[in-house]
C-alpha cells in the first residue's frame, strides 16, 4: 500500500537524536505516524468513543501499542518520548485515555511537501504551526475563546479599524489566517494600553502598510507601546519617537507631540 512519504534534513546526522539509535528509531516512527494534514480520528475511551481533531504533524499515541510496533518495552518507549520532548522536538498532551503527540517543527521538515499528497492541503509556515500547537494546548473551549474575544473588542468603538487590523495581521501569514486563540492573545496584549493608544497605533500600522512588508502584530504592539498619554489627557497627544522620521511626521500631522 502506498502510504506516501515524509522528508528529513541531511543535518539530522549532526543531531543528538542521531547519536542514539533507539531515539532515532522512535523519531522516525513519530514522523511516519504524524498526520500530514488536519484530520479527525475516532478514539475508543473506556466504553465509548471520541472524535479527536489532529493538526498537521500530530498523532494519537499509546505506549503499549507503540511498544508492539517498535519492539521495545513500554517503559523504554515512554522514556525516549520524554527525551524527545525535553529536546523540544515534540509536544505531549495526555489525558486518562491517550496522548496526542505533536512534532513541533513539522513544517520545518515538510513545509514544501509535493502537492501529490493533496491538491487542497493548506501549506503553512513553522510559525503558524506553532500557533496551532498553542491553540491545541489552550484548555479554553472554542466558545469560551470567542466569548472573550467579543468582550475585549467591546472596548473599541471603531470596530471596522479593529477588523482591518486583524485582516492585515492575517495577511502576514502564508495561509492568510490566524487562529482564534492567537487573536485573543493579541487583544489581551492590547488590553494593557489605553484605547486611544491602540486606535492611534493601529491606524498608523494600516496607513503605512506595514503588514505588506511582513511586519506582524509584534511590530504593531511596538507602535502602541511607544504611545504615552499624559496624565489627564483623554486622547494620545504625546509619544516617544518611533525612530522613523516619516512616521514621526505622520504623528505630528495628527497633533501628536513627539518627545
Amino acid at each position: 500500500m502506498n502510504r506516501g512519504y515524509f522528508k528529513t534534513w541531511r543535518k539530522i546526522t549532526d543531531s543528538a537524536v542521531f547519536q542514539n539509535e533507539g531515539l532515532l528509531k522512535i523519531f522516525i516512527w513519530c514522523m511516519a505516524r504524524a498526520a500530514y494534514k488536519e484530520t479527525f480520528v475516532t478514539v475508543r475511551t473506556g466504553r465509548g468513543v471520541s472524535e479527536v481533531k489532529l493538526i498537521s504533524g500530530s498523532f494519537i499515541f499509546g505506549r503499549d501499542s507503540a511498544a508492539q510496533e517498535l519492539n521495545m518495552k513500554p517503559s523504554t518507549v515512554w522514556k525516549r518520548m520524554l527525551k524527545l520532548k525535553k529536546l523540544e522536538i515534540l509536544n505531549i498532551e495526555s489525558n486518562s485515555h491517550f496522548s496526542i503527540i505533536t512534532i513541533i517543527n513539522w513544517y520545518s521538515y515538510q513545509g514544501n511537501q509535493e502537492k501529490s499528497n493533496s491538491e487542497s492541503d493548506r501549506q503553512v509556515t513553522g510559525k503558524e504551526h506553532k500557533e496551532e500547537v498553542v491553540a491545541l494546548k489552550n484548555k479554553r473551549t472554542p466558545e469560551k475563546i470567542l466569548s472573550e474575544i467579543s468582550a475585549l473588542e467591546e472596548r473599541y468603538s471603531d470596530q471596522e479599524i479593529i477588523n482591518q487590523a486583524f485582516q492585515a495581521i492575517s495577511s502576514t501569514r502564508k495561509s492568510n489566517r490566524i487562529a482564534d486563540s492567537v487573536k485573543l492573545s493579541i487583544l489581551q496584549s492590547w488590553n494593557k494600553y489605553p484605547v486611544e493608544s491602540v486606535m492611534t497605533g493601529t491606524r498608523a500600522y494600516l496607513e503605512k502598510g506595514y503588514a505588506e512588508q511582513g511586519k506582524d502584530e509584534k511590530y504593531l504592539l511596538g507602535i502602541i507601546r511607544n504611545l504615552k498619554p499624559e496624565a489627564g489627557m483623554t486622547s494620545v497627544e504625546v509619544m516617544k519617537s518611533t525612530g522613523s522620521h516619516a512616521l514621526d511626521e505622520h504623528y505630528r500631522s495628527q497633533g501628536v507631540k513627539i518627545i
